[in-house]
């Protein structure tokens, strides 16, 4: 009989792959997030108010626009809906401002981005949190809106349909500009403080200001409208609904928007790419 001790073998643990690594980035931030009562609120206030208010312009279109052909042109009513500007500046501060910021801060970032995950990756499962939650203040009041006209016999189904195609694009541009947006400045800071007050600098310190310059008895300059996103929003949806007039033209409006969330998601990618990470 042998009285050798026994030995053990310790097998190692498989690293999770980068699927699997993505989706546990998606589902615990979103997670900490619908924890966060600010972030429930900012949810919660955007999509009740914007879906409601659009609704609202629907049941009484017959009585708010009388004499008014209603085509597609009515649907730019919903489209240029000041709650849905509030909504998706509160939602991107709450809930984007933090995504990337607090993971910097608790040092939760470095880990994340080990191997096999890649910067990419990281930025991809963020954008994945944020992008749906603001598409459901930007792009759901647009498609419900013509939706409950053609159930209720107010529109043809083809102005209907054409209008929510209409709606799911403009909806996907300004979902992209926030998503870009907020994701960059969460990126350039660890307190989400900061980058929530870089959203709402971007959003109100820019349309208000602009506004009363562009329409001042003493400047009167309609192309300053281009330095604010709700401005070139609105230039876009009227371009795509078909409202004729604006003060600035939607080309070039559409143009800012789509430079600007590029360049913010390629900024987004470089800041990434600066940090330090823990091979594993």
């Amino acid at each position: 009989m042998s009285i050798t001790l026994p030995t053990y073998m310790r097998r190692e643990a498989p690293l999770l792959g980068r699927r699997d690594r993505v989706m546990a980035i998606v589902f615990t931030s979103l997670r900490r997030e619908l924890r966060r009562p600010a972030a429930i609120f900012a949810f919660g206030i955007g999509f009740s108010i914007t879906t409601i208010t659009s609704l609202f312009l629907v049941l009484f279109a017959p009585f708010l626009l009388q004499g008014q052909p209603l085509d597609l042109r009515f649907f730019y009513l919903a489209a240029s809906n000041a709650a849905i500007l509030f909504s998706v500046m509160l939602m991107a501060a709450a809930i984007g401002a933090g995504l990337i910021a607090d993971d910097r801060e608790s040092m939760a970032l470095t880990l994340y981005l080990s191997r096999p995950i890649t910067h990419a990756d990281y930025l991809v499962a963020k954008t994945a949190i944020l992008a749906p939650l603001l598409s459901m203040v930007t792009i759901v009041p647009l498609v419900l809106t013509p939706l409950l006209a053609l159930l209720l016999g107010l529109f043809p189904w083809d102005v209907a349909l054409a209008a929510m195609g209409v709606g799911i694009a403009v909806g996907l541009l300004l979902t992209a500009f926030y998503t870009a947006t907020a994701l960059f400045l969460s990126s350039l800071t660890r307190r989400k403080g900061y980058a929530a007050a870089g959203v709402f600098a971007i959003t109100l310190g820019l349309t208000i200001p602009v506004g009363i310059l562009a329409s001042a008895g003493g400047v009167n300059e309609p192309n300053l409208l281009y330095l604010s996103p709700w401005e070139d929003f609105l230039a876009v949806a009227r371009g795509a609904y078909g409202v004729s007039g604006g003060p600035i033209d939607w080309p070039v409006a559409l143009a800012i928007l789509l430079g600007v969330t590029v360049l913010a998601a390629l900024a987004t990618y470089l800041r990434m790419r600066a940090v330090e990470v823990v091979s594993g």
